[in-house]
């Protein structure tokens, strides 16, 4: 068995590229909104259309039914003695909200200079049916030699996790030597990229209440606790003046990198000014005594996602309001236990309540524990070198600051090495107005999908 040419690959792209861009624009019509449950319907609609295009490639596929939205599995027999692989991905979306920001419909997808616009371009449609269109390539030139399995989720930006008890009910399908991802991004320079950590999440909303109603804020200003102020106040003792959290034990146990891998991640530095182009500020926030590159790799942080109490129409409504509310997360590194984290946060908040307030954490959850890659792996060795092969520009190791929640349990249960490579950039603007994603990311995606696959048959 020879291994496939980049070129037989990069001539079957072109040949194709109108088919698979049509078939792509297929895909991101359907609106699976995860976190809506008026599109739960459009969600399941979304998971068949997905498990009948991976049949009609030779794939053995079922929906397996969760409490949510249905998980797409598809498995593939490879040659004897070949190696197994779980590729993961997800077919819901954030929501499109504002919708009055995009400049097209999000969900009709519009093709634009060679860059598609609309939710769910960049992720995880594009960087999934990328990769789909790169097995179909080695399954139809009889170059698919390894087994194969796909794992498409429908609930990866709910940040809930209802397939976990499904998964280790379906831990012996699931079995793999290498668990592949792309979901993630290559780094600002735009050289291909190895993901080799994701951090944790946890989440919470807090609610603090006082009178039982609203009041007039003349009448009972200065005379009675009021719940946005004291929220307010709760919220800031979150951190110290330097930046650091300052939720007792909130650092304990935090694993540091060694020396190599801050070394490889300070190999590719943000940019100040690169990066305030992209995000209108510069980096200049967090814990200052590390680089940016550090503290969103190897760091942790809590941040306040939203906030609101009272009135925020136009004019004036003097009262105190009843209620104040807060959503609020935290981004956890190595050694950090989610759950301990969500206790600690929860009792730091329950410590500020001043007298006469009562707090009440209505929502909260442990999304998943933070990865670290080893650099060692086969597997990260193995796409370096077909990195290698595709770009002239020398491959990157990413520490990344965002989180797939299933990837801190999946690589457990399955039994595999993780390997996280991905091509989405800032310019995606992912669960934002106007995510796109180019045809050229597309294309990487193929290409290297295409090529790892084939060459680990082969090896």
């Amino acid at each position: 068995m020879s291994p496939m040419k980049q070129a037989t690959l990069q001539s079957h792209f072109a040949t194709h590229k109108d088919r698979f861009i049509e078939e792509w624009q297929d895909f991101l019509r359907f609106p699976s909104v995860s976190t809506n449950a008026e599109r739960k319907a459009e969600c399941a609609r979304c998971a068949t259309w997905l498990a009948d295009h991976l049949a009609a490639l030779g794939f053995t596929t079922r929906l397996i039914p969760t409490e949510s939205h249905p998980l797409v599995f598809a498995e593939r027999a490879g040659k004897p003695d070949s190696p197994t692989v779980l590729f993961y991905g997800h077919y819901d979306v954030q929501p499109e909200d504002p919708v009055s920001l995009w400049k097209t419909p999000p969900f009709e997808p519009t093709l634009i200079n060679d860059r598609m616009f609309a939710r769910g371009a960049q992720d995880n449609k594009g960087q999934l049916f990328a990769a789909i269109k790169a097995i179909e390539t080695l399954i139809r030139a009889d170059a698919l030699h390894v087994t194969l399995k796909l794992l498409i989720e429908g609930d990866e930006e709910t940040g809930e996790m209802p397939i976990i008890k499904v998964l280790h009910r379906e831990q012996a399908a699931l079995a793999a030597d290498i668990v592949m991802a792309a979901d993630t991004s290559a780094v600002s320079s735009g050289a291909p990229t190895i993901t080799m950590g994701l951090r944790g999440i946890v989440h919470l909303t807090a609610v603090l209440s006082g009178p039982d109603h609203d009041l007039h804020s003349g009448v009972h200003g200065g005379r009675i606790p009021n719940p946005a102020n004291a929220l307010c106040r709760m919220i800031a003792s979150l951190h110290k003046d330097d930046g650091r959290v300052a939720v007792e034990g909130f650092y304990d146990n935090v694993q540091d990198p060694t020396p190599e891998e801050r070394a490889l991640a300070n190999a590719q530095p943000i940019d100040p000014a690169w990066y305030k182009t992209v995000t209108g500020l510069l980096p200049v926030g967090g814990e200052l005594q590390y680089t940016p590159v550090e503290r969103s790799g190897f760091r942790p942080a809590i941040d306040l996602n939203g906030i609101h109490s009272g009135y925020g129409g136009a004019g004036s409504k003097t009262i105190i309001a009843a209620q104040a509310m807060a959503k609020i997360s935290a981004r956890l590194v190595p050694g950090q236990c989610p759950e301990r984290i969500l206790k600690l946060i929860t009792r730091h908040l329950q410590q500020q309540v001043p007298n006469g307030l009562t707090l009440a954490i209505t929502e909260q959850g442990a999304g998943g524990a933070a990865l670290r890659v080893a650099l060692n792996s086969p597997a990260v060795v193995t796409a370096r070198r077909v990195l290698g092969e595709i770009s002239p520009l020398p491959t990157a190791f990413l520490w990344e600051g965002a989180s797939v929640p299933i990837l801190s349990h999946l690589p457990a249960i399955a039994g595999g090495d993780v390997l996280l490579v991905g091509f989405g950039s800032e310019e995606d603007n992912i669960h934002a107005p106007n995510e796109s994603y180019s045809v050229e990311q597309f294309r990487m995606g193929f290409l290297y999908t295409g090529l790892f696959l084939n060459q680990l048959g082969n090896s």
